[in-house]
C-alpha cells in the first residue's frame, strides 16, 4: 500500500504518524495524522470507541476512555485526511482500519475527531492518587501531574511484574523520555509520594467553575495578578479545571481577595498550554501587585442539573462538542451518578432517577462510567442521532437539601 510510506517521514515527531492535539495532557486531544508531509484531521463520521482504541495503544497511551466529537478540543487546519474510518479495535494503527481513502471526505473542522485515553504509568497500593509504587508502561507518553516529588522510597508493596532501571535528565516532562533498561534478575520496586494534585484551583466562586484563580507553589497557594490577565488566560485555567470554556476573565478581586503570596503576574498564555506554568511569565512571586487585584475567571462548566429543587438535583446535561444535550437513562445507574455529584461537588448519590421535566435538546447520550472519573464528560459516551426520542436521566446527592431547608454544606 502505497500510504505506507508516511511512516518513514523524517518529519513526523517521535517517528509516529499520529498526535493529539490542544488536549489537557499528552493522551487526549484532537486525532491528527501525518500523510504526503503534512497533518491533517481525522473526521467524527463512524467515530467510535474501536477507533478511539486504537488511536491509544498507538499513542501508548492505554485505553480509551471516551471518544470526542464536532472538534471538542478545536477545529484543525488544512487538511481533513481521513473519514469513515472503521476499525475492529485491534489494529496496529489507525491507517491500517478501513477507510474512504486519504483525502476522502464529506466533512469540515468542525466535525474534528479527538480522543481522551487512560493513564499508563501508574501507582499502585499508595494511600491516595498522587503515591504508589511506579509502574509504566515501556514507551508510554503520559505525565501524572502530582507535583513535586515529597519522598521517593516509601514502601507500597511488592510486584510481580517485569522490571526496569531509568535514568532520567531531570529536564524531561515524561518517563517515557528517560533510559530504560530492563532488569533480568531480582530487584527492589521504587515508590514516589507527590505533593498532590490540582496545582490550580478557583476560590470563593459561586460554583466549583468560577472564582479566584489560585496556584500551588512550594507547598502554599497563592493568587494571581490581573496584569495582562485575559481571555486566553482563562481558557488554560478553565481547560486545566475540566471546566469547558472560558466566558469571562475576572480582575480587580471581583471574587474578593485573597492572602498570603501572588504568586505569578503579567501571564500571557496562547491558550492551548495545559497549565499557567507552561504560559509565559516572570518567576513565582516576582510580581508588583497587591491583592485588590487577583485575577478570577468564570468558565463554562461540562456537566449541569436542569429542574431541580436545588442545586444538587435534577435532571442531567453535558456540555459536548459545543452544545449541552441529554444524558440518557439507559444503563444510567450509581456509578454513573457518582461521578455527577463528585462533580457538582453535591456529596454522593442517593437516587439515580427522578421526574425533572422533558429536555428541549434532541440531541443525546449514553453515558458509561467506572466511578472514578472526575468529569462526566472522561466517561464513555454514545450519541445518539439527532431527532431520537430519549429517556433523560437525573440523579439527587446527598447534599441536596429540601424546598426551605437549608442544610447544604457550603463549597471549599
Amino acid at each position: 500500500m502505497k500510504n505506507r510510506q508516511m511512516f518513514c517521514s523524517p518529519g513526523i515527531l517521535n517517528d509516529k504518524p499520529i498526535r493529539l492535539v490542544n488536549g489537557t495532557n499528552r493522551c487526549s486531544g484532537r486525532v491528527e495524522v501525518y500523510h504526503q508531509g503534512q497533518w491533517g484531521t481525522v473526521c467524527d463520521d463512524r467515530w467510535g470507541m474501536q477507533e478511539a482504541a486504537v488511536t491509544c495503544r498507538e499513542m501508548n497511551c492505554g485505553n480509551a476512555l471516551s471518544v470526542k466529537y464536532k472538534a471538542f478540543f478545536g477545529g484543525g487546519r488544512d487538511q481533513v485526511w481521513l473519514d469513515d474510518i472503521e476499525c475492529t479495535g485491534h489494529e496496529k494503527t489507525i491507517a491500517d482500519c478501513p477507510h474512504r481513502g486519504f483525502g476522502e471526505h464529506d466533512c469540515d473542522h468542525s466535525e474534528d475527531a479527538g480522543v481522551v485515553c487512560s493513564e499508563s504509568v501508574r501507582l499502585m497500593n499508595g494511600t491516595d492518587s498522587c503515591s504508589g509504587r511506579v509502574e509504566v508502561l515501556h514507551d508510554d507518553h503520559w505525565e501524572l501531574n502530582c507535583g513535586a516529588p515529597n519522598k521517593v522510597q516509601e514502601t507500597f508493596g511488592d510486584s510481580t511484574l517485569r522490571a526496569f532501571s531509568s535514568r532520567c535528565s531531570g529536564n524531561v516532562s515524561s518517563i517515557s523520555q528517560c533510559g530504560l533498561q530492563e532488569h533480568s534478575g531480582s530487584c527492589r520496586g521504587v515508590s514516589v509520594s507527590c505533593q498532590g494534585s490540582p496545582t490550580v484551583r478557583l476560590v470563593n466562586g459561586t460554583d466549583r467553575c468560577s472564582g479566584r484563580v489560585e496556584v500551588l507553589h512550594d507547598g502554599q497557594w497563592g493568587t494571581v495578578c490581573d496584569d495582562e490577565w485575559d481571555i486566553k488566560d482563562a481558557q488554560v485555567v478553565c481547560r486545566a479545571m475540566d471546566c469547558g470554556t472560558a466566558q469571562t476573565a475576572k480582575s480587580g478581586a471581583f471574587f474578593g481577595e485573597g492572602q498570603g503570596d501572588i504568586w505569578l503576574d503579567d501571564v500571557n498564555c496562547f491558550g492551548n498550554e495545559t497549565s499557567l506554568q507552561h504560559c509565559k511569565r516572570p518567576s513565582f512571586g516576582e510580581n508588583n501587585c497587591g491583592h485588590s487585584e487577583d485575577a478570577g475567571v468564570i468558565c463554562s462548566a461540562t456537566i449541569r442539573l436542569i429542574n431541580g429543587t436545588d442545586e444538587c438535583s435534577g435532571r442531567v446535561e453535558l456540555h459536548h462538542g459545543g452544545h449541552w444535550a441529554s444524558a440518557s437513562s439507559v444503563n444510567w445507574g450509581m456509578n454513573e451518578a457518582a461521578v455527577v455529584c463528585r462533580e457538582m461537588n453535591c456529596g454522593d448519590p442517593v437516587k439515580v432517577l427522578g421526574s425533572y421535566g422533558a429536555g428541549g435538546e434532541q440531541r443525546g447520550y449514553q453515558v458509561s462510567c467506572s466511578g472514578r472519573e472526575t468529569s462526566l464528560t472522561l466517561c464513555s459516551l454514545r450519541e445518539y442521532p439527532s431527532g431520537s426520542r430519549i429517556q433523560e436521566a437525573a440523579v439527587q446527592c446527598s447534599e441536596y437539601q429540601e424546598s426551605g431547608d437549608l442544610c447544604r454544606k457550603p463549597h471549599h
